[in-house]
């Protein structure tokens, strides 16, 4: 089996403009991560078929995680240049045990030429819808909802994720109004504006842990000649979500988890994943509940792999290609 490009949609978060020749660029960095995903179920080959415990498999997942931050790191380092280059050290840094991330969502943002503030009218500005621009406000009705539902008097709703051993950690934070504000350092709150924010250093840890655990014994489902039933695709989509709720790296993390699934997925499955283009964003923002029902729904299979795809492939994007794609996020 060869993964193929057809595993990476383009993120719609990404497209901030409405340049078609923007997102074949944008389409390109698929080229790139396929090529690691398919490097990285080779390596998981040679790793996982010389340990014999739930902890070193575990280890294996762990380990190709980070090896796929250097992966990250690499190609943003040949499109953006020499280091040391605080930006591109990113792609390969921990997200620090005071240092959270967060990300904003709502009406406005990534526009073409809107979502700037305007503090005579406390708003964004307005500006040609693009596909970022849709999928954010989309995201902003999410996050809306999961207020109404579970926390409708609060400004921040703290994410609750139950493990398989009946435990309960914290996930990310969702923020609205004025915690929003006085993350960004705005004075005032705006309305329609919403973020994430990364959980504890501790708690994504275990969530990592927890994810790691769960592809460790998807792979000895594997070892054991055990085919894929719906319990075990379960279990893959609940890995999905806490690494996505416990994202270790500070930038990039998102095209390192993706590829890393994908991978994964090859390894314990033997089958080419299609990755949802906004797996990132509706990981960070739906309950666990509604995302596992979502991704069972939306996860898919890639179309024909193997050298005979790979070429087609190849042969229908070539007269579109316009850049090497390595600029992506």
């Amino acid at each position: 089996m060869l993964i193929t490009a057809a595993s990476f949609p383009t993120p719609e978060l990404i497209k901030v403009t409405n340049n078609p020749g923007q997102w074949d660029q944008q389409e390109g960095f698929a080229r790139f991560q396929a090529e690691a995903a398919n490097g990285s179920v080779a390596w998981l080959g040679e790793r996982l078929g010389a340990v014999a415990t739930r902890a070193e498999r575990s280890m294996a997942f762990a380990q190709l995680y980070r090896n796929l931050a250097e992966w990250r790191f690499e190609t943003a380092h040949r499109a953006g240049g020499r280091s040391p280059n605080s930006e591109l050290e990113q792609y390969h840094q921990s997200i620090g045990p005071h240092e959270p991330r967060t990300s904003v969502f709502g009406p406005r943002l990534r526009s073409e030429g809107g979502g700037q503030l305007d503090f005579s009218t406390r708003r964004l500005t307005d500006g040609i819808p693009t596909p970022a621009s849709r999928q954010s406000a989309l995201i902003g009705t999410i996050i809306e909802a999961r207020f109404a539902a579970d926390a409708p008097d609060s400004l921040v709703l703290q994410n609750q994720i139950d493990l398989p051993d009946q435990r309960r950690v914290n996930g990310n934070l969702l923020l609205r109004g004025l915690a929003v504000a006085h993350e960004r350092g705005i004075p005032f709150a705006i309305d329609e504006l919403y973020a994430t924010k990364t959980a504890e250093h501790t708690d994504r840890w275990t969530l990592q842990a927890e994810a790691f655990g769960l592809l460790a014994d998807l792979e000895e489902r594997r070892s054991a000649g055990q085919a894929p039933d719906a319990e075990a695709r379960r279990a893959f989509v609940q890995a999905t979500y806490y690494l996505y709720q416990g994202p270790e790296f500070v930038r990039g993390g998102d095209a390192t988890i993706r590829t890393l699934l994908v991978a994964a997925h090859a390894r314990v499955f033997d089958e080419a994943l299609t990755v949802m283009q906004d797996v990132d964003i509706r990981a960070m923002t739906m309950s666990q509940r509604d995302f596992t029902e979502y991704a069972v729904q939306n996860y898919a299979l890639a179309g024909p792999s193997g050298p005979a795809a790979t070429a087609q492939q190849t042969a229908a994007h070539r007269p579109q290609e316009r850049a090497n794609g390595l600029e992506r996020g």
